[in-house]
This record gives structure tokens, C-alpha cells and sequence, in this order.
């Protein structure tokens, strides 16, 4: 029986982060390795992932080898039969612990492949609030965010203070940071950058709205 070759948008993260870490690495990831970028404790889970991609004919699998996960059909063909990214979209953001954690994530977004090179640096958040109406986010737009990206001052961020997340520009200022809307009614937000409550999680490049 020929099997359906659309990958689903979790196959599709799977086999891009495949992909990019063959590219990188000159050798294919462990499941483990697999697991580990995406949270997934049980390496049966990734198996049977990585299996439902084979099955597809874009991945084959040497058993009882470690890294013996190999890339069978053309990258291109494998975009073409699925042109769209997830990105994963987060309830919230908490203050410890890694943000792309499975109890985070509240679904995903699907968006074009041109619009986000690295898709598992990225995750995308809901606006709550209208402190950034000026730069032209509202409320419940989906804010896109870059995990470890350089970030320079007046950029728009997402800062996390305690368990709290906030879209803000971001201003240091001699050992603390001024967290600066983009909205008159609201005053700046003024924090220790040393404070263990406080942390950026990521650069904004982009934002996504339903009319």
C-alpha cells in the first residue's frame, strides 16, 4: 500500500531539526538526541516519530546503530509536500526551566517556510494587553520570538519578570534594564538585570494577526 508522504507539523519539525543537524554535524542525530530538542523523555516516542516519517519515504533506518538515521528523499521534495513551518505557540512563559517545554505549549501556528529560516529557535506567544498599540501589536496578536537572538537596545522583546511574560522594547541602563511601551497610558517597566527574577527570552521578529 503506498503510504501518504504529507508529513504532519510535529513529523515536519522532526525531520527539518534532522536535516539541519546532518547539515551541521556531518552525521545524523541519535533519538536521543532527537528527544532532547524537543522535550520527548521517552525514547519510544521519538521512535515511533521518526518510523511514521520513514514510513513517508523521506527517512531510512539502520537498526541497532546509534546514529543510524538516513536522509532518503530530497529536501525539497520533502518541503514541497508540506510547505508550511509549525511554530509552537505558548501559553505562557515561565520564569525557570526550559520555555519550549511540553507543559508550555498550547498548540502550534503553521506559517510559511520563507518566513523563518530556524523554526526551532522560534516560538510564537499571545498579546495580552495593549501596552505596544504604538509599534502596531495588539491585543491577542501572535507575537513570533527568537530564542537566543542578539538583542540591542530598543528592540522589542519578550521579558519574563517572576512568572510573568511582557512585550517590551528593551532599554539597559547601567545594571538595570527600563522595559519601555509603546503606548502613552503606560509607564516603563524598571527592573535589576541581575535579578534572578528576570531574564529575556527572546528577540520579536514578527506578528501575526486573525481580522
Amino acid at each position: 500500500m503506498e503510504h501518504n508522504r504529507d508529513m504532519t507539523a510535529r513529523q515536519k519539525q522532526i525531520f527539518n531539526f534532522i536535516v539541519d543537524y546532518s547539515k551541521l554535524h556531518a552525521k545524523p542525530p541519535t533519538l536521543r538526541e532527537i528527544g532532547g530538542e524537543f522535550k520527548i523523555k521517552s525514547t519510544n516516542g521519538v521512535h515511533c516519530l521518526v518510523q511514521a516519517i520513514r514510513k513517508k519515504g523521506f527517512l531510512q533506518l539502520s537498526p541497532r546503530v546509534s546514529r543510524g538515521i538516513q536522509i532518503t528523499a530530497p529536501v525539497t521534495e520533502a518541503e514541497a509536500s508540506d510547505p508550511g513551518i509549525a511554530i509552537p505557540i505558548l501559553g505562557r512563559v515561565a520564569a525557570g526551566g526550559p520555555i519550549l517545554a511540553v507543559e508550555n505549549i498550547e498548540g502550534t501556528v503553521v506559517v510559511d517556510a520563507s518566513f523563518c529560516k530556524r523554526s526551532r529557535d522560534v516560538f510564537a506567544l499571545r498579546v495580552q494587553g495593549d501596552s505596544m498599540v504604538n509599534a502596531g501589536i495588539y491585543h491577542g496578536d501572535l507575537v513570533f520570538v527568537r530564542q537566543n537572538a542578539l538583542v540591542s537596545r530598543g528592540d522589542i522583546v519578550v521579558a519574563v519578570i517572576g512568572s510573568d511574560a511582557t512585550v517590551k522594547r528593551y532599554f539597559p541602563e547601567n545594571g538595570r534594564v527600563r522595559l519601555e511601551p509603546e503606548n502613552d497610558s503606560y509607564g516603563p517597566v524598571i527592573v535589576d538585570e541581575q535579578s534572578g527574577d528576570f531574564r529575556i527570552a527572546g528577540k520579536v521578529i514578527g506578528v501575526l494577526r486573525k481580522y
